[in-house]
């Protein structure tokens, strides 16, 4: 039980730091309390999916996460917001 709150608490982590990191690198323009928090925890699942379907090693990891495709799904999710919130703000003209 111990182990399952270990890792969770470690998924959690590197969800949170990743969104931060996304957040504060390509700003994605959606200002909703916890939105750096969700684009991590999304991006965690997209980025392992392709980095899986690209079969490249993992790299570095925190517990049983690899880094570099928590970072890569991240900055995707904060790259889609970022369109959609320029969608939302239309024309600028």
């Amino acid at each position: 039980m111990l182990l399952e709150v270990q890792r969770f608490i470690e998924l959690v982590g590197l969800a949170a730091t990743a969104g931060w990191v996304g957040d504060r690198v390509l700003d994605p323009g959606v200002r909703i309390r916890g939105i750096d928090l969700l684009a991590g925890l999304v991006g965690v699942m997209i980025g392992a999916w392709l980095w899986q379907m690209g079969g490249w090693p993992p790299g570095p990891a925190v517990g049983s996460q690899p880094i570099f495709p928590a970072l890569a799904g991240t900055f995707a999710v904060c790259m889609l917001l970022k369109l959609a919130a320029l969608g939302a703000a239309g024309p600028r003209w």
